[in-house]
């Protein structure tokens, strides 16, 4: 096997002053894990070259709690784990945070850079952590692209809470729907803005919720 350059760390404004809200809601112990059990993710679809840890992966490749996947350019990734299902598009950096070294629960899911599509069963509250945004969600499927100056976060079907935060105020904005509101949070903004349904497809969206093994969440009338 041809050896994987490790991926580097991103620069230090991923620290304190980005995630403030999501330091205070860590804080006020409000993180609930995603459940998962032992047993790796299995990856479902794999496109282009994916890191997994800084290794490559395959559609052998297991996928836990604590690990970090990468996609680069033109790659992209479609997995289940612990009753959620994920896509990760190219060039895009996640982290699958447990609350402590060595758990198998997931506690929260840090999107360092790039666009996730995900879809989630119905129980305990799950926390995407973004640039600019911490999304708190529930039975819910999402988007949410995030860069350096603003994150795009779409709650496609379900609620989710998306608190955008500086270093002088944090915004709560609940977000109910069943087909697709979009906001973006820009970097530095004490308050979210409407943006499109853009970026991402009704079809996507209801290939993850197959892959975890329920209905389209979009079925057509009558």
């Amino acid at each position: 096997m041809r050896s994987v350059r490790c991926v580097p760390e991103l620069p230090a404004y991923l620290g304190r002053r980005t995630f403030l809200g999501c330091a205070a809601t860590l804080a006020a112990g409000a993180l609930f894990p995603l459940t998962a059990s032992a047993q790796p993710a299995p990856i479902r679809e794999l496109s282009g070259r994916v890191l997994i840890n800084g290794r490559e992966a395959t559609l052998a490749s297991a996928i836990r709690a604590g690990d970090t996947v990468y996609t680069t350019h033109g790659a992209s990734i479609w997995f289940t784990l612990g009753g959620a299902a994920f896509f990760l598009r190219p060039e895009a950096e996640l982290r699958l945070e447990p609350r402590h070294a060595g758990d198998t629960a997931i506690n929260a899911l840090r999107l360092l850079t790039g666009a996730l599509g995900a879809t989630f069963g119905r129980g305990t509250q799950r926390t995407i952590i973004a640039r600019t945004a911490t999304i708190g969600i529930r039975g819910t499927g999402v988007y949410i692209e995030t860069q350096a100056d603003e994150t795009y976060a779409c709650t496609c079907f379900g609620t989710t809470e998306l608190m955008a935060a500086d270093n002088r105020m944090m915004e709560r904005v609940p977000v109910s729907t069943v087909n697709h509101l979009a906001r973006r949070i820009p970097r530095g903004s004490m308050q979210t803005l409407q943006a499109p349904f853009e970026r991402h497809t009704n079809e996507e969206m209801a290939k993850l919720e197959r892959y975890a093994g329920r209905p389209d969440p979009f079925p057509p009338p009558g």
